[in-house]
């Protein structure tokens, strides 16, 4: 006679990747049976890339030699939509668990705080490069200009802005578990609060001095003054890009304390379950 199996138990580490897809089927299932979704993840970026590719392709033909002018601005706008969806898309997320008043259920059931982060971070990869596949091919289709063109510099500001949007969306999410939807037009506002200071279409030199600061101290400025350089000047500045890895690095581990101590304050107030009043 056999003796009845025993169930093993799972590891610690499966259980992490189970719950993380269990986050994002849910996301999935969600966008998958709502069209509206889908098309406001795609709409701004092919409205922005469109709006200034056209203003480029004005430049061009008003002026001589302005090519380049044209390259430089195309490749800035898709790298500032890169930065802004994965900002939009965090705090979306955050911000559909608040909506739907499932933000105390979502903590009450046996997921981590940091798996929900990590969880909410993998849907967001996901959303930022299916709504950037189409502007990507609107700039080639239209205005001739691939980010393929810049070589593996092309990867590694991408990679450099999604890691800065993802630090700076844990940082807007913060707020509304510090204050709620309260703060929403704070949060909403503070996606874009970054750009003009970055410099992307422009030098960092035309900024005022305090406002040149605050730029050196924000990594995605170093990624621009590299996109710059190397569309017209042909240089890659390789030093920007580690100063620049090196401050979301610093960054990403500062908004991750903050919003952890947010998270507990709500929690320990009972904010989870009133966040959205």
């Amino acid at each position: 006679m056999t003796s009845p199996a025993i169930a093993q138990p799972e590891s610690a580490f499966f259980l992490f990747l189970r719950r993380i897809w269990g986050l994002m089927l849910r996301h999935y299932y969600l966008h998958s049976g709502s069209w509206p979704r889908l098309i406001e993840m795609l709409y701004w970026p092919i409205i922005n890339m469109a709006t200034w590719g056209f203003t480029s392709s004005y430049l061009v033909q008003k002026f001589t030699d302005t090519a380049i002018i044209s390259s430089t601005l195309v490749a800035s706008v898709i790298l500032v939509e890169v930065l802004v969806r994965v900002c939009t898309n965090i705090l979306m997320l955050f911000l559909e668990e608040i909506w739907s008043r499932n933000l105390g259920h979502l903590f009450a059931s046996p997921i981590k705080f940091g798996e929900y982060v990590c969880g909410i971070t993998v849907v967001c990869f996901v959303r930022t490069t299916v709504a950037m596949i189409p502007a990507i091919l609107l700039a080639k289709f239209l205005f001739g200009f691939s980010l393929v063109s810049l070589g593996w510099p092309g990867a590694a500001y991408i990679g450099l802005l999604v890691f800065n949007g993802c630090w700076y969306g844990l940082l807007i999410i913060s707020l509304l578990f510090r204050y709620g939807l309260a703060a929403e037009w704070m949060a909403w506002m503070g996606t874009w609060l970054l750009i003009p200071i970055i410099a992307p279409y422009y030098p960092v030199s035309v900024l005022p001095y305090g406002l040149q600061l605050a730029a050196h101290a924000l990594p995605a400025t170093y990624v621009f003054e590299s996109l710059k350089s190397q569309i017209t000047q042909h240089e890659i500045l390789s030093g920007n890009l580690l100063i620049a890895l090196g401050l979301n690095i610093v960054y990403f581990i500062g908004a991750s304390l903050v919003l952890w101590m947010a998270y507990r304050g709500a929690q320990k107030r009972g904010g989870l379950l009133q966040v959205g009043e």
